[in-house]
């Protein structure tokens, strides 16, 4: 009965009233603080920046009180380099001041891949890596029995290049391609040539170099830029033919200097 009597009574129906006041008051502010902190109803349109330069889609975006960020970048060898390519929040969206707009752009220089191709591998996966990486490429047919349908080399700037060898994406190469032939050629004669000079030669005789071996104790580069060919099989012949793009082996070593006997007195 204690209980009933308090409930009903004033000053717990002014306490309640009071409460209800306060918390009133209390979500009012709340809205009115939360209003003004978040600038409520206070938004800019995101203007459309997309085909443009970063550096004027930059001006663009500050003039509605908005920055931006490059999150990433791709390249295309068609579209103009550094312009913007996506933007998120997308144009005419509805946003706050001093928002970051995302931006995706085309990249000023092309990446590089590495080549990862090499010696005989077969043709078809060296054109598809290629093709996969973006690099271009010529394709060039050498006779070469061993290679037949195989990678032979690949060449850029008339110089051979290796896997590891990076490229960038829209620059073309030259795939050298190995195609077997029944026309024979005469065997060049190598002796005496650095291995340099004597690839040159075979190239020129439409034949390919082998494997070549040194011999002697080479203690450096330098040791071995010095060797000299002193046999090669096949050997060199008049009227001496092999099928075209055949292999020729050379062996190297360090010439031997002649000695002149010291002058008698």
């Amino acid at each position: 009965m204690n209980l009933l009597k308090f409930i009903f009574s004033k000053t717990f129906v002014k306490q309640i009233i009071f409460a209800a006041l306060f918390s009133g008051v209390l979500l009012g502010g709340l809205y009115i603080y939360l209003g003004v902190y978040t600038d409520h109803g206070n938004h800019v349109l995101v203007p459309d920046v997309k085909g443009i330069s970063v550096a004027s889609a930059g001006e663009k975006l500050a003039e509605q009180g908005l920055s931006y960020v490059v999150i990433d970048s791709v390249f295309d060898e068609n579209a103009i380099r550094g312009a913007v390519l996506e933007q998120n929040p997308v144009a005419d969206a509805q946003v706050k001041q001093n928002r970051d707009v995302y931006l995706t752009i085309y990249r000023k220089t092309a990446p590089s891949e590495a080549l990862k191709v090499e010696e005989g591998m077969n043709a078809g996966v060296a054109e598809i890596i290629l093709n996969n990486k973006g690099i271009k490429y010529n394709i060039e047919y050498e006779s070469n029995q061993l290679l037949d349908g195989m990678v032979v080399r690949v060449e850029q700037n008339n110089e051979s290049l290796n896997p590891d060898d990076r490229i960038r994406r829209g620059d073309a190469v030259n795939l050298v391609i190995g195609k077997s032939a029944e026309a024979k050629v005469l065997v060049p004669q190598l002796l005496g040539m650095p291995l340099d000079s004597a690839e040159k030669v075979l190239q020129n005789a439409q034949l390919s170099l082998g494997f070549p071996f040194y011999e002697g104790d080479l203690m450096s580069l330098d040791d071995t830029l010095r060797c000299r060919i002193y046999r090669q099989t096949p050997t060199s012949a008049p009227n001496k033919k092999v099928l075209v793009g055949n292999q020729v082996d050379v062996f190297l070593r360090i010439p031997e200097v002649s000695q002149t006997p010291p002058e008698m007195p």
